[in-house]
């Protein structure tokens, strides 16, 4: 083992929970593999009573290959993924506890807004408007809470009745296609470890030895399966770094991480300070940067590597002058060896980016962006194959039952959609069993009818196929490549590019996978996993343009951070709270802490949004690292100014207490205000009117305080 000290302690720790607090950059995936390996060859642990969880494929592939590698075997014993892989793998054995069955399919995003498009539809005169995704997104809140719809535990407020009532509809609606979301696969895992005690049991006597990456990121239901599954033998060891973490948007909850001792009283604590990614100038700024929160169990990265190049401030004009000036270093540096990454906090700013690589001819990948398998051909396909493997899916027969066209209309539609609700059947029973109704038309009864031969025929058949074949059968039998060609003269040569690409991606499977029924399943169950950044090819000689949160687990050797502006980073959306500008302030610290020599930090001093030309402010990150650290391009930090003279400053206050006070009504979020005694800041956020109108703000100090408007020597400060 080539571990420091601290990773040794942490590695070699015998039984019992564990937290290692790894920063950015100290080696976390290598004390994992390591912990494994060591668990193995040192202990004599069975490598299959081994589990490691974290939160994509890209790094479970990683952690699987490094510790087979480091084992000297072909093929890891260990269960080794993601928690949603993990949970799949228990819901496809374990399911039926809860009365469903083993051969459901995986609804994707796509798949669920269109079910909730219908189901806001179908509400009842009256109800407020909801936006699908506004509503998916409360559900998930909710689910990963591992709460339940609960029609008696409705809200006086309109909003939440109605939202309640669309989870009850949504979760009837996957019940009846047999089917699950992304939540479900943790949310129904960790019920089954809740609520059935042998499930459990059986399967803590098989992983003796739990192992989560990336704690910080853990929400409550990925929580629970981790303290339930370990509960029996204590055997949890967590890595993660609270400054970190990002994801509270999308369910994650940092106290699991900061309360790991007082859930674990046992637990044993590692930090890993020495960092041996970035260069120290680097990591002097972020450490600046993430020591102003105060939700942080407490560490400072350090490096062996002296020198470095400092990390550079750039003012652009506005975001177009800020686009030409990130490409053009990168152009002027295009021979030099080493990986680029243009980093922002919204995927709206990479436009220009994007613009200015294309007349540079500089090549780019632009994670997530429209992905190969989000691509409507793509989900046409995969459509079809899913309703051969699950006949419930009513999701997918919406999808392709006219497509390519058979004479299915909008009326047609709604009349197979109310018989299916009322004799309570799935789609594809119903469009069998009306296939000889009079009272439909000829042309669509003869649609109807050859739409359900053609399913037939291509389920009987995809018991013996590869993937490919089926995928070739399927094209033939539906005419897709006409249909594609048809539909659009003009682009029609890409899209049945992409068509092929799909087709080779099902021989790929095939000669890893193997044939039959179970590869078809195997295939549509790898595709519901995927992520971008599972194809993202570090290796490959591009610029990455790359939003902040997708950025977290990746490095390049050199770093632009745009966009450090008040509204952007920090977004707007965090002004209303102290904790949202403490996350904010760790997204700002994963994006510099990516950087291995070089970052450069950029803001722009006009901003075009929604098609107007807006001032920017600073960001008050900025104002937060050392200033003598960093260097201006386009000009030099002032000196700090010396101290005033005791005459200077009881003139000011003077001119103070005789300038007009600010007043509640004046005062709204953003508003640059100046204090007697703590300085210049910005109002985040503002409660109350009138005498009780208090004001929430973070001062340029980096302070933040909560203010009486009406009784504070406070004013306005005009052009800032």
């Amino acid at each position: 083992m080539h571990l420091n000290e601290a990773q040794r302690l942490a590695v070699t720790q015998g039984d019992g929970p564990a937290l290692v607090l790894a920063g950015a950059g100290s080696g976390k995936t290598r004390v994992i593999v390591e912990r494994l390996a060591y668990l193995v060859s040192e202990r004599g642990v069975d490598p299959r009573n081994l589990l490691a969880l974290t939160f994509t494929n890209r790094a479970a592939n990683e952690m699987k290959a490094r510790t087979a590698s480091r084992l000297g075997v072909q093929r890891l014993g260990a269960w080794v993924g993601t928690f949603h892989s993990f949970g799949l793998y228990i819901l496809r054995r374990e399911i039926d506890k809860i009365g469903r069955s083993s051969a459901f399919t995986i609804f994707d995003d796509s798949d669920q807004v269109s079910l909730m498009k219908r189901l806001i539809k179908d509400l009842p005169s009256g109800s407020p408007k909801l936006l699908p995704r506004r509503a998916m997104s409360w559900i998930s809140r909710l689910k990963q809470d591992l709460q339940v719809p609960d029609a008696a535990g409705v809200s006086s407020e309109p909003d939440e009745e109605a939202l309640r009532l669309l989870w009850q509809k949504y979760h009837e609606a996957l019940v009846r296609a047999n089917a699950v979301d992304y939540d479900d696969l943790l949310v129904l895992a960790a019920r089954l470890f809740l609520d059935f005690p042998d499930v459990r049991d059986r399967y803590a006597r098989r992983y003796r030895y739990v192992h989560v990456d990336e704690y910080q990121d853990t929400n409550h239901a990925q929580y629970v399966m981790a303290q339930r599954l370990s509960e029996p033998h204590k055997n949890l060891f967590v890595v993660g770094d609270e400054d970190q973490s990002i994801y509270s948007w999308r369910g994650a909850n940092i106290a699991n991480i900061l309360n790991f001792e007082k859930d674990f009283p046992d637990a044993r604590v590692f930090r890993l300070e020495q960092n041996y990614r970035s260069a120290k100038p680097i990591l002097d700024a972020a450490n600046a940067l993430v020591a102003n929160n105060l939700n942080r169990l407490g560490k400072t990265l350090w490096t062996a590597q002296e020198g470095g190049d400092p990390v550079r401030f750039y003012r652009a004009d506005d975001d177009r002058d800020e686009a030409r000036f990130v490409v053009d270093e990168i152009f002027q540096r295009r021979e030099s060896d080493g990986s680029v990454a243009v980093l922002f906090r919204t995927n709206g700013q990479s436009r220009l980016f994007e613009e200015a690589l294309r007349r540079k001819a500089l090549p780019y990948v632009l994670i997530g962006g429209t992905q190969f398998y989000s691509r409507k051909e793509v989900k046409d396909i995969l459509a079809y194959l899913r309703l051969l493997i699950n006949p419930n899916d009513d999701e997918a027969l919406r999808r392709i039952i006219n497509v390519p066209a058979r004479g299915i209309g909008g009326v047609t539609m709604d009349r197979l959609e109310e018989y299916a609700r009322t004799r309570g059947l799935p789609l594809l029973q119903v469009v069998r069993e009306v296939e000889h109704d009079q009272t439909f038309s000829a042309r669509v009864r003869e649609g109807l009818g050859a739409f359900v031969r053609m399913i037939d025929d291509l389920a009987l058949f995809s018991r013996e196929a590869t993937v490919e074949d089926l995928a070739v059968r399927l094209l033939d039998a539906t005419g897709y490549r006409e249909y594609v060609q048809e539909t659009d003269e003009r682009d029609f040569r890409d899209r049945l590019e992409i068509v092929d690409e799909f087709v080779s991606a099902c021989a790929q499977h095939d000669n890893v996978r193997g044939e039959g029924n179970g590869g078809l399943a195997d295939f549509l169950q790898e595709l519901a996993l995927y992520s971008d950044l599972d194809a993202y090819d570090p290796e490959k000689p591009l610029v990455t343009l790359i939003t902040c949160h997708a950025a977290k687990g990746l490095e390049f050797d050199e770093v632009f951070l745009v966009g450090l502006e008040q509204g952007l980073l920090p977004h707007a959306s965090a002004f209303h709270s102290e904790s949202e500008i403490e996350e904010e302030r760790r997204l700002c610290y994963v994006a510099m802490t990516r950087a291995r020599k070089r970052l450069t930090l950029v803001a722009a001093r006009e901003r075009m949004a929604f098609g107007e030309t807006r001032a920017a402010e600073e960001s008050q990150f900025l104002s937060e690292m050392p200033s003598g650290r960093i260097a201006r391009v386009n000009d030099a930090f002032a000196e700090p100014a010396p101290r005033p003279s005791f005459e200077t400053r009881r003139r000011r206050a003077d001119a103070f207490a005789a300038a007009p006070r600010a007043e509640a009504g004046a005062i709204r979020m953003g508003t640059r205000v100046r204090h007697a005694s703590f300085g210049r800041g910005t109002v985040m956020y503002v409660k109350g009117d009138g005498a009780k109108c208090k004001a929430h703000i973070r001062f340029d100090s980096g302070r933040s305080r909560d203010i009486m408007v009406a009784m504070a020597p406070l004013t306005i400060v005009e052009g800032e």
